[in-house]
């Protein structure tokens, strides 16, 4: 097929169907009437408006979502703002029949789930730009461009990029994934037209890559000065001070880069769907065998929003695999996997499980003055010192070579920057190196079993 005809056939995979729509529409009258009837009551609030997707008709199917933003007078202080809206938030997401969950974004919001539509109430200040107070403001700013930028008919163009997306892997902004937000998506497609011509230009990106939509920037030069660091910058349209792609890691965006290529090289409907692959326990124990790995499962005392237990795992994640290295080990790869309410796994591939008894101790050349001082403390010490070329080595001996028993000490004497909410419970942790324990568990619970499954195959579901 060519790259249309699979671009046509992948709409059907993408557009929500008539009957999705009006389950959507209905769940958003619903909430709009009630949120405007409820707010009645709380002292502040000057408007209420539907935001996100839906809003702008680029929403894909099983994805249907209903932003509810609260729109609050300037006078009203961050801290009311944030008591207001959690009070608000849980009534208006129990009264239409959901489960109420606290979220955290730059301050709390209140997520549920109702006839298959997830239903975000959130707050914003009413302000004009760029007098932002919270970083909320500028959303409904993002859809007032959006619907102003997007010409008939580029909706669907936005959906079969999200829908690419999707199946590569690399939507969503949260810290789970650190990929392509939606409204991303949708300046990408202002950009450049359409889903392929996005594709064709992503194919020959080279980080940095620069879009600025607005022309609030006169050259390339200022742009990186403003957003060092980032392999993606897109300016904001409506705030020259923010990159909208600030979440993408050089990981997604590299990942993007390459599926793109590859579907222009061999379009194809795969890049739109995940296999719905179900791994047994017996396909872990293969693709394991021989393998080097060290993890800690733990249980949380408490349920925690998703978004805070994400960016929690993720600091410790790079904390202790940082310890892996500094103690000796290779850190081949590393991940973090939560069921998002109370039990969590850090899991590392390594080199090896055991360090050398002896590991080499190179010291300074015989010409510097600090010749003396490694002298005498390794000819105590170790074995040798000796001279090669023009300095000394010794063999330091390890008192302790085991992966567990080290990063467990590491653990137990606070000397591993984790996220200090989870030191606690990283300390009681299971450390272990078979997955005979892990097995068990995932064997229970199947997304811990996809989440193994997809870990130890190590490649994106676009392979």
């Amino acid at each position: 097929m060519s790259l249309e005809e699979v671009a046509r056939k992948a709409l059907k995979i993408v557009k929500p169907s008539k009957l999705e729509e009006r389950r959507l529409k209905r769940t958003l009258e619903k909430a709009l009437l009630l949120a405007r009837r409820e707010a009645e009551r709380i002292p502040g609030v000057v408007d209420i408006t539907l935001e996100g997707s839906a809003a702008k008709n680029t929403w894909i199917k099983g994805r249907a979502e209903a932003d509810i933003f609260i729109h609050f007078d300037p006078g009203v202080s961050k801290a009311e703002l944030e008591e207001r809206i959690v009070k608000l938030g849980t009534r208006i997401v129990e009264k239409l029949g959901g489960k109420p969950m606290l979220m955290y974004a730059d301050h709390p919001y209140v997520e549920g789930t109702v006839n298959g539509v997830t239903v975000d109430v959130v707050a914003c200040y009413r302000v004009e730009p760029p007098g932002w107070r919270s970083a909320t403001d500028r959303t409904p700013y993002h859809t007032r461009y959006v619907l102003e930028s997007l010409k008939p008919g580029q909706e669907d163009e936005v959906r079969l990029l999200k829908g690419f997306m999707v199946g590569c892997g690399v939507y969503g902004a949260e810290i789970k994934v650190k990929g392509f937000s939606g409204y991303l998506t949708e300046l990408l497609t202002i950009r450049y037209g359409s889903f392929l011509n996005v594709l064709r230009e992503a194919s020959s990106w080279r980080p940095p890559i620069i879009i600025d939509l607005k022309n609030h920037y006169g050259s390339r030069e200022e742009v990186l000065e403003a957003f060092q660091g980032s392999p993606l910058i897109v300016v904001d349209p409506v705030d020259r001070s923010r990159n909208v792609a600030a979440a993408v890691s050089m990981t997604r965006l590299s990942e993007f880069v390459l599926a793109s290529r590859l579907f222009l090289r061999k379009p194809s409907l795969r890049f739109f769907r995940r296999k719905a692959e179900k791994p047994k326990i017996s396909d872990i124990k293969r693709i394991s065998k021989d393998r080097c790995f060290i993890y800690a499962y733990f249980k949380l005392g408490e349920e925690k929003p998703r978004d805070v237990i994400w960016g929690e795992l993720k600091r410790s994640e790079e904390g202790m695999r940082k310890a892996l290295e500094r103690l000796g080990f290779a850190v081949y790869r590393s991940g973090s996997w939560t069921d998002e309410s109370r039990r969590c796994l850090l899991i590392f591939e390594l080199d090896k499980l055991m360090l050398p008894r002896f590991s080499l101790h190179k010291g300074p050349p015989i010409y510097l003055k600090d010749w003396e001082h490694f002298l005498d403390r390794w000819i105590r010490e170790g074995v040798g010192p000796w001279v090669h070329g023009d300095r000394l080595y010794a063999l330091r001996r390890r008192e302790e070579v085991s992966a567990v028993k080290l990063l467990r000490g590491e653990l137990m004497s606070g000397g591993i920057s984790v996220s200090k909410d989870l030191m606690g419970y990283l300390q009681k942790a299971y450390i272990g190196s078979d997955l005979g324990r892990l097995m068990k568990a995932a064997d229970r619970d199947e997304r811990l079993r996809g989440f193994l499954w997809s870990f130890l195959r190590a490649r994106p579901p676009f392979l």
